[in-house]
């Protein structure tokens, strides 16, 4: 994987995603799609896009809502999605996608880290494909009505004696804003544990059923929640 990731890294800045690289084989690990996209393990960077895409599947369809998507060893009890993507591919990938981590807000610790939106391709019930932004499934509790999109910020996680962090955690997206993670919420009262729960009207695949996270960083243009 980390052979993979340095070869993505040489190629992910060239304008022409049909040419960029087409004079070596990538080596194993990598794989590149017929669109052009690149397939690192199980995240596929989709170049044309610049975005990321892996599959996750749904876990939780009521209750309180502290993260967006974990691992099969975090807070399965209060996660909205659950993967075996590791935090730390899909953090090395926002960086090859020029996205920069800081803190969830803009303070004396620095500038806030970019914005990432996060969309959830399914199949619904009728069969239809559809792309919904992962707000769809959460409710406000303050205004008790799905959440507004607002983007979550690149804060990255930090390694301590050579671990990463979120990896240990089991997190990779965070609405309570406590713990390692590559993405939090912006939310001024994010550190509250209380103001998220599942949106249980939003229909949901069945729990064994694969989906497709996708995220998306927010161009410097428009980097506004």
């Amino acid at each position: 994987m980390i052979l993979a990731l340095l070869w993505v890294m040489t190629t992910a800045h060239a304008q022409n995603a049909q040419t960029a690289g087409a004079d070596r084989a990538p080596p194993i690990g990598t794989e590149r799609l017929a669109d052009g996209s690149l397939k690192v393990g199980n995240i596929v960077i989709r170049r044309a896009e610049r975005e990321l895409a892996f599959p996750a599947r749904f876990i939780l369809q009521a209750g309180a809502l502290e993260a967006l998507l974990v691992h099969p060893h975090g807070r399965l009890h209060e996660a909205l999605l659950c993967t075996e993507v590791k935090a730390l591919h899909v953090q090395a990938m926002l960086y090859l996608l020029g996205t920069e981590n800081g803190p969830r807000q803009d303070g004396p610790a620095g500038k806030r880290g970019d914005l990432v939106d996060i969309d959830i391709e399914w199949t619904d019930a009728a069969g239809a494909a559809r792309r919904d932004p992962i707000e769809a499934w959460i409710i406000d509790n303050r205004t008790e009505k799905p959440m507004t999109r607002m983007g979550w910020v690149f804060v990255g996680s930090r390694i301590k004696d050579g671990s990463f962090l979120a990896d240990g955690e089991g997190n990779i997206a965070i609405t309570y804003a406590i713990g390692e993670s590559v993405l939090s919420t912006p939310d001024s009262q994010g550190e509250d544990d209380t103001i998220h729960s599942v949106n249980h009207r939003q229909p949901q695949p069945p729990s064994n059923t694969t989906v497709t996270v996708v995220l998306k960083p927010r161009s410097k243009d428009d980097a506004k929640p």
